[in-house]
């Protein structure tokens, strides 16, 4: 079996978590008739504390990252509406196994199943902060 040329690995390890072009790495999701997305640049993901892999705990908690993007989804659903449930928290690996994001799914209080339903995955970096998103109509 033949290794590959030294550029395609630089190549495979530059390439976004979610597979978007150019060194950027998003989460998304959808609220209505509008559609959200948290994007990153690879400068704003290594600007992050890196999470050493003989360090137990990353450098943010998954405590504080879920609570920061409750305000966050708080502040996209305005004052006076329900909150959301937290569905998932994913951390993923950016850079080099030295850089994380995490990724919180947030899915309304339903009383039964919907087709199609709203949902939303607000990125966290480790430093705390959370992208600004882009909103677009569907």
């Amino acid at each position: 079996m033949r290794a590959l040329p030294p550029f395609c690995l630089l190549l495979s390890a530059v390439l976004p978590v979610f597979g978007e072009p150019s060194g950027f790495i998003s989460a998304s999701g959808k609220i209505g008739d509008k559609y959200y997305e948290f994007k990153a640049s690879e400068a704003d993901v290594l600007r992050t504390p890196i999470w050493k892999s003989d360090a137990g705990s990353p450098p943010l908690s998954p405590r504080k990252a879920q609570e920061i993007a409750s305000r966050q989804m708080q502040e996209l659903l305005g004052s006076g509406k329900k909150q959301w449930l937290i569905r998932e928290t994913t951390i993923m690996n950016t850079h080099f196994g030295l850089h994380f994001v995490y990724v919180v799914q947030f899915e309304p209080p339903l009383e039964q199943g919907c087709t199609g339903c709203d949902f939303i995955r607000i990125m966290v970096l480790m430093d705390g902060t959370v992208p600004k998103p882009i909103v677009r109509p569907m």
